[in-house]
């Protein structure tokens, strides 16, 4: 299974983004949850890092036939039009999510995470 978990800060407002695991659905290269996945998590990246002013930090990027794992946290200190470009991009990054979820939950779990709660 793929889980996908958003971290949000104090406001609720998305800061980055941890996505691991391999949704299992079908073979590698037949599995269109996984690369529904990826696109997702590649685009929001890219989008990041082309419409900020300072590109993301991303923390860690793996892959291997037993994990995948993408971290990806935003600036603590972006400008507010940075910071209402990077909530459009990671909110749709999370509804894609959610919409691939809500098809094929068994093989992708979406949650958001509050610094407070149980990762």
């Amino acid at each position: 299974m793929i889980s996908a978990t958003f971290f949000e800060n104090e406001n609720g407002e998305l800061r980055g983004f941890l996505v691991r695991g391999h949704a299992g659905y079908k073979a590698a290269g037949e599995d269109i949850v996984c690369a529904g996945v990826s696109a997702l998590v590649q685009t929001a990246a890219a989008g990041l890092e082309r419409f900020l002013s300072r590109a993301p930090l991303i923390e860690g990027c793996t892959k291997s036939l037993n994990d995948v794992f993408v971290k990806l946290i935003l600036p603590d200190d972006l400008t507010a039009e940075d910071t209402r470009t990077a909530r459009v991009i990671l909110e749709t990054m999370e509804l894609g999510m959610q919409g691939i979820s809500g098809g094929y939950g068994k093989y992708l779990e979406v949650r958001r995470y509050r610094k407070n709660d149980n990762l």
